[in-house]
């Protein structure tokens, strides 16, 4: 038994600065005269906590804030607009690192070690293969309605700060774990036309000579500056991962010898019954996660590795390619030559 030995933070963990990412979001909001008493309705905030300046409110308190927002303007572009704006941002160090960063490899590295404070939300993973860096973004701690709303985000604002760093707007290629909407125009006018839908997994992507070309507005003695200030800052002990994020961590380290529940739990150092509640807190299942863990490294195979779905199939223990096939569909909603095609494509 392979025990879990990080920290994670959960949805009522209050660590969200209010006058920092929320605030910019209720500044939006407030920008269509719209009352803070609807926007911060069932959040538990006031307007007045935000003016403050010391007034902190968890994911979930965040999360309400996203929802009630998206209700209030239910057809407008509120996720585009907010990630348009949402990084370098004004978040002390966190955003000095962003700001100076000399190029977008720094940049991204920024974005995955500071997660907790630049994206608690939605939060980032980096891969690389021999032609293409791979930015994942992965729920932390229960997003349910709002994941969608949270991938519109983050992918906006990591285009539009590596497109202000960069002075000119990087390739960026964008794949989506879900279908095609209705109007996808904001898509178009924030992302551009490289956009594929239905691929199982929300990603960046981009070729990798992109990562180390220099930046303008960067600076990479202020980077050092501020990414040891942001180390002293948060000391060791600080949890950089969200609960979902965390089992989702610990699920795919495991794939080989996949575990029960009871087993996960033990690894949690929890009972059955309370990992049981904790999931169902943070809005998911165990086989939900298990199944998205097992996804991802079989498109982790495909796509970057190149394994071959015989490969795949005996990685993961099943005892035939055609078993393989069909948990894939499962999974994915594609079959694996589907799913390879579909990537080939978005990766030209």
């Amino acid at each position: 038994m392979t025990m879990y030995c990080g920290r994670w933070y959960e949805r009522d963990e209050r660590f969200i600065a209010a006058h920092h990412q929320p605030a910019l979001l209720l500044d939006l909001l407030l920008a269509r005269d719209i009352s803070s008493h609807k926007i911060l309705r069932g959040s538990g905030l006031f307007y007045e906590d935000i003016l403050t300046g010391s007034h902190y409110l968890s994911p979930a308190q965040l999360q309400q804030l996203i929802t009630n927002g998206r209700k209030l303007l239910p057809q407008e572009d509120l996720s585009f607009r907010w990630g348009d704006s949402l990084w370098p941002g004004h978040y002390g160090v966190f955003s000095q690192l962003l700001a100076n960063a000399p190029d977008l490899e720094r940049a991204l590295q920024a974005l995955v070690d500071y997660r907790r404070f630049l994206s608690p939300l939605l939060v980032p993973r980096i891969y690389q293969d021999e032609r293409y860096c791979y930015v994942q973004w992965l729920d932390a701690c229960g997003l349910q309605d709002e994941r969608r709303f949270m991938v519109e985000t983050a992918m906006t604002g990591l285009t539009a700060m590596s497109r202000w760093l960069a002075q000119e707007t990087l390739p960026w290629r964008y794949g989506f774990s879900y279908a095609q909407p209705a109007q996808d125009e904001q898509y178009q006018v924030y992302l551009g036309p490289d956009l594929h839908f239905s691929v199982g997994v929300d990603v960046m992507m981009i070729e990798k000579h992109w990562l180390q070309k220099a930046w303008p507005r960067g600076s990479a003695t202020a980077y050092q500056v501020a990414l040891r200030e942001a180390q002293l800052l948060i000391g060791e002990d600080v949890a950089m991962n969200g609960f979902n994020e965390a089992v989702y961590h610990y699920l795919t380290q495991q794939l080989r010898a996949p575990q029960s529940l009871p087993e996960v739990a033990q690894a949690f150092a929890m009972s059955p019954a309370t990992f049981k509640r904790k999931l169902h807190k943070h809005h998911c299942h165990f086989q939900q996660l298990q199944d998205q863990a097992r996804l991802h490294v079989c498109l982790y195979l495909f796509h970057i590795n190149g394994w071959t779905n015989e490969q795949v199939a005996h990685y993961l223990n099943f005892n035939d390619t055609t078993n393989f096939r069909r948990a894939f569909k499962r999974w994915s909603g594609l079959t694996p030559s589907d799913s390879k095609q579909r990537f080939l494509f978005a990766a030209g």
